[in-house]
């Protein structure tokens, strides 16, 4: 009989102190009292990342390197792991990776040096466990492999790969010979030349997903500084609820449409493999979480209300749009040649909208302004910058318009710019001035989110934050 997986995936805030190491020996412990073969998977220390990017870019700065090992130095002594376990050898790796960046500042040297973080993390983290649990440490760089794609440019294959998701018998038979408890980094995977490569934006969550469909595991578990997903921003909406269950697709749709507890690669990785993904509170084991899966719920409608800031758009007027071949063609060769990802387009006989993120795609207010003149080359232009996209979210969206109609007398004072609704029914999207954002938000919430007290016959709505901080305060033993 195979083994039963679990994975458990830790980020920054969760390795940072003993609390935090205690809490995952716990429920490591526990997971293996419920018959699972546990692998833990560790970000880097909180604000870790960060500097070796300082590091990086200043690859002779002694002090930022002492910096870096002084902090796990503190995090050794607070998990009493004596120095010798992990020092000697941490050393070493940085010697070599500043050597290499210092005589050339090549990417797969950054991502060597950037990759030292959950290295230290989980080797230090290792010597705790082993204080009270069967454990042991194994390599990323032996599990994950990345894909070489041939269009990739040397950053990209370095600093933002890409692996192909699917389970591996011999990776899932050699660790169960291993201690029934494994622990290794987040964020990275072996290159095809040898080296390491890094998982770029959202790495660690990826890399766990993709460990869980490698070992078949019966899920994987994202433990982090909040419960959950929400019907909305909690730092927005106070009443906002927890959303208990979503599949993959709604999951997938909310990441991509501004909910940044879960990146939607990770998402993607999981749905290629059927594994379920459960996302908790490690400060509030008592909260139940949101599980993410395949299951997908038995009535339809808005399950949360996102935004996405930092977003402009572009209305492109022709006046003979509709007598000229390939205008439209032509507008998107501008975007490709300089770069641009476009979020949301609608057209009209005359007039084309294109909504796209300046954040996402590095654009300054200079950048934005050339690509503008770019675009007036072939056409009437009229552009709006520090937009907002508000999404609804949901199996069905369209059907939210029926009960918006309160919310639609917001717009007899602030302007519409546009109105996108996806292809699968997922997400209708309505960009506005930024600003004007929050009062759409909150009207679009108390319009279409079930209020406290109530739900869906399925359950999809859990707890409201504020009901939520007010357990947290109470101080009641978690579970």
């Amino acid at each position: 009989m195979a083994d039963n997986w679990i994975v458990l995936k830790f980020g920054g805030t969760s390795v940072a102190g003993r609390p935090q190491w205690e809490t995952i020996a716990s429920l490591a412990q526990s997971r293996r009292s419920e018959g699972f073969r546990v692998l833990l998977v560790c970000s880097a220390v909180a604000g870790v990342t960060n500097r070796l990017e300082a590091l990086a870019d200043s690859p002779d700065s002694s002090s930022l390197r002492e910096e870096l090992l002084e902090t796990h130095r503190r995090l050794g002594r607070e998990l009493r792991v004596e120095e010798e376990f992990w020092l000697p050898e941490a050393e070493q790796k940085f010697q070599l990776c500043l050597h290499q960046l210092l005589l050339e500042s090549k990417p797969q040297f950054r991502a060597a040096l950037l990759a030292m973080g959950e290295w230290l993390s989980t080797r230090i983290g290792c010597r705790f466990l082993q204080q009270t649990l069967d454990a042991s440490w194994v390599d990323a760089l032996d599990a994950l492999e990345a894909v070489r794609e041939k269009d990739f440019s040397p950053a990209r294959r370095w600093l933002s790969a890409d692996c192909t998701p699917g389970e591996s018998p011999d990776l899932a038979g050699r660790w169960s010979a291993l201690e029934p408890v494994l622990i290794t980094q987040g964020f990275i995977a072996r290159s095809q030349e040898g080296g390491t490569a890094l998982l770029g934006r959202g790495g660690s969550d990826t890399s766990a997903a993709l460990l869980a469909g490698r070992l078949s595991a019966a899920r994987l578990e994202i433990w982090t500084d909040v419960p959950g997903l929400f019907s909305a921003d909690p730092r927005l909406i106070s009443e906002a609820r927890l959303l208990t269950e979503v599949d993959y697709a709604e999951a997938l749709e909310m990441a991509a449409s501004g909910a940044k507890v879960v990146h939607p690669r990770c998402i993607r990785a999981a749905a290629a493999t059927g594994t379920p993904v459960l996302i908790r509170d490690s400060n509030l084991r008592a909260v139940i979480g949101t599980l993410i899966g395949r299951k997908r719920s038995q009535r339809s409608g808005i399950k949360t209300v996102t935004c996405r800031e930092g977003m402009a758009v572009l209305l492109l007027q022709n006046l003979d749009a509709r007598f000229q071949v390939g205008f439209l063609a032509e507008v998107f060769t501008v975007f490709r040649q300089r770069g641009v990802s476009i979020d949301l387009v609608a057209t009209s006989e005359t007039t084309t909208t294109v909504a796209i993120n300046c954040d996402a795609n590095h654009l300054g207010h200079e950048e934005l302004n050339s690509l503008a003149a770019d675009l007036g080359s072939l056409c009437k232009i009229e552009l709006f910058d520090d937009c907002v996209c508000v999404n609804l979210v949901g199996h069905g969206a369209r059907t939210a318009l029926s009960r918006l109609k309160d919310v639609m007398r917001y717009f007899e004072d602030h302007p519409l710019l546009m109105v996108s609704q996806s292809a699968n029914d997922l997400c209708l999207s309505l960009l506005v001035h930024s600003g004007d954002h929050l009062a759409l938000i909150e009207g679009a919430h108390r319009a279409l989110i079930p209020g406290a007290g109530e739900n869906y016959p399925d359950g999809a709505f859990g707890p409201s934050w504020s009901q939520i901080q007010r357990l947290a305060d109470s101080n009641v033993p978690n579970g």
